[in-house]
């Protein structure tokens, strides 16, 4: 499971979780493995793509050896849940470049303060406990 994907988010806010809880629920395979940003195995991924590991203002999808982030990583989140989502995914790739879905998603990601944050992290379900990173050591910087 070391090479499928992975879903970093941030772990105290309650949007971000909804987004892991879409995500968990509309995938069409369970590849996906999740990390909160706060985590060790999220700040090591932070770290090995160059990613900041503070002050986190979008989720982050790494695929094959590649750090998606913003508009990208929903875009690559569509691809990877599959179905219905990997279509629109394509669709929305096609026709919003990522030069203006960047910045979009840097203007709507203040909103998410609307859904609320917590002072730590959310305890995660069963179903995510079981595919959710421990630890950050396999990541380590080459």
């Amino acid at each position: 499971m070391s090479g499928d994907p992975v879903m970093l988010f941030d772990g105290k806010c309650v949007f971000c979780n909804g987004a892991v809880n879409f995500a968990l629920t509309h995938e069409k395979q369970p590849i996906l493995r999740f990390a909160a940003l706060q985590s060790d195995a999220g700040l090591a991924l932070s770290r090995k793509h160059g990613l900041p590991t503070a002050d986190f203002r979008t989720f982050v999808i790494v695929h094959d050896d590649k750090a998606y982030t913003r508009y990208e990583a929903s875009v690559q989140l569509g691809y990877l849940i599959g179905g219905r989502w990997a279509r629109l995914a394509s669709v929305m790739d096609v026709i919003v470049p990522d030069f203006i879905g960047n910045p979009i998603y840097s203007m709507l990601w203040p909103l998410r303060k609307i859904f609320g944050a917590r002072d730590q992290c959310i305890l995660p379900s069963p179903t995510l406990r079981a595919r959710l990173l421990q630890g950050g050591e396999s990541f380590s910087e080459s």
